[in-house]
C-alpha cells in the first residue's frame, strides 16, 4: 500500500499539472470530508490517503508522492433541480427558507437551486414542501457533482 499525504493541486484551478500516467480514484461528496481513506485506483494500486485534519479533498485534486500521482474524481450523486418560473423575490425567500429548514447543503447553477438527495421519493416530500409555491417552480432530479455553495455547505442530518 502506497501512503498518501499531500495535495499536489487541482486540475480545476489552473495549476500547472503534467496529466501523463495519472491514476483516478473515485469517491463520494461524503467521502470526500474524511482525510483517512484507503482506496484502490482505477488501475488498481491500494493507496491509504492521511491528510491533515486541516485539509479536504476536493474533485480534481491531484494528490501524490514520487512513486505515483492520482486524481480525485467526484462520484455523481442525485440531485433535485429547483428553478423559479418567474423573476419573484417572495416566492425566491420562500424557497429558501423550506430548503434552509430541511438543513441541506446548495449549489446554485444556472439560476437554479441543487441539492442532494438519497432517493428519487424525496421529489414527492419537496413537492409536498413547496406546494403553496408549486405553480412559480419546476423540480426535476439528475445525477451530477455536487459541489455545495462554500457559504451553504452545512452537514446534513
Amino acid at each position: 500500500m502506497i501512503i498518501i499525504n499531500s495535495i499536489l493541486g487541482n486540475i480545476f484551478k489552473g495549476e500547472n499539472l503534467e496529466k501523463e500516467n495519472f491514476e483516478e480514484i473515485k469517491i463520494s461528496r461524503i467521502d470526500l470530508e474524511k482525510r483517512i481513506l484507503r482506496k484502490k485506483t482505477n488501475l488498481g494500486t491500494d493507496i491509504g490517503i492521511n491528510l491533515d485534519s486541516s485539509i479536504k479533498l476536493q474533485h480534481g485534486d491531484v494528490i501524490g508522492n514520487n512513486e505515483i500521482k492520482i486524481i480525485v474524481k467526484q462520484i455523481p450523486e442525485k440531485v433535485i433541480l429547483v428553478k423559479l418560473k418567474e423573476n419573484n423575490q417572495n416566492i425566491a425567500i420562500i424557497l429558501g427558507h423550506i430548503i434552509g429548514n430541511r438543513h441541506r447543503p446548495i449549489s446554485i447553477e444556472d439560476k437554479m437551486i441543487l441539492f442532494p438527495i438519497q432517493e428519487d421519493s424525496e421529489l414527492e416530500i419537496f413537492q409536498r414542501l413547496f406546494k403553496d409555491i408549486i405553480d412559480h417552480v419546476e423540480l426535476k432530479i439528475e445525477e451530477k457533482i455536487f459541489l455545495p455553495h462554500t457559504s451553504a455547505d452545512v452537514h446534513e442530518h
